[in-house]
């Protein structure tokens, strides 16, 4: 009985920490290693270059990294970023994007990840894509009981800066695009409840499957 708890308990921290990605924090150093092309969080080499992560008030919550001489090298284009198998991954929560920071003849680029990379980074979720809503509008199906997540990724011009969901408890991280689905009805995306024009709302209707 006491093995059973156990596994339980188990099982539940890695559902709760399942996306709980190493995000870099203010003022922590990345490193870029051109030899290798691999980021990390400490140095590997003398030729590395050497990034710090600020945050400033009136970015819009967006992340700027700085090199050695104070000079902007990355940003704003990410909110969240983090290291994975030694790429650097910015979460464009704005855009409901994910992409990979990326050197380039003495500059640092963005490159959209695909849908496999995305998988693997989420690899218990399935993906809406913003081009398959048909009037703003998406049903999906699941069984009685049944939980799953979810990736609202965009492929389209459409920005959603500072959009919400409700009801709120869909979104279980600091991940917009992420969601946790568990019950029937309707999730709304918008800007402050807007529905126009200039910010047209996203309608999730969740259904019971046949």
């Amino acid at each position: 009985m006491k093995k059973v708890f156990i596994t339980l308990i188990t099982m539940l921290l890695l559902c709760l920490n399942a996306y709980a990605f190493d995000y870099i924090k203010e003022k922590q150093y990345v490193y870029y290693n051109p030899q290798t092309t691999k980021w990390s969080t400490s140095q590997t080499s003398p030729k590395d270059i050497r990034l710090m992560y600020k945050m400033f008030v009136g970015s819009g919550g967006f992340s700027e990294y700085y090199n050695n001489k104070g000079k902007l090298a990355i940003g704003p284009f990410t909110n969240m970023e983090f290291i994975n198998n030694g790429d650097f991954i910015g979460v464009d929560n704005a855009n409901l994007k994910f992409v990979k920071y990326v050197y380039h003849n003495g500059y640092f680029n963005i490159a959209q990840l695909d849908d496999a990379y995305i998988r693997k980074l989420f690899p218990n979720t399935k993906i809406i894509k913003i081009s398959e809503f048909k009037n703003n509008e998406i049903t999906i199906y699941k069984k009685p009981f049944e939980k799953q997540d979810y990736l609202i990724i965009n492929d389209t011009k459409n920005g959603f800066y500072k959009y919400s969901y409700k009801p709120k408890n869909v979104q279980k991280t600091y991940i917009t695009a992420l969601v946790s689905i568990s019950k029937f009805g309707k999730i709304t995306f918008s800007h402050y409840g807007d529905d126009n024009d200039l910010f047209p709302a996203l309608k999730i209707f969740v259904k019971r499957s046949k």
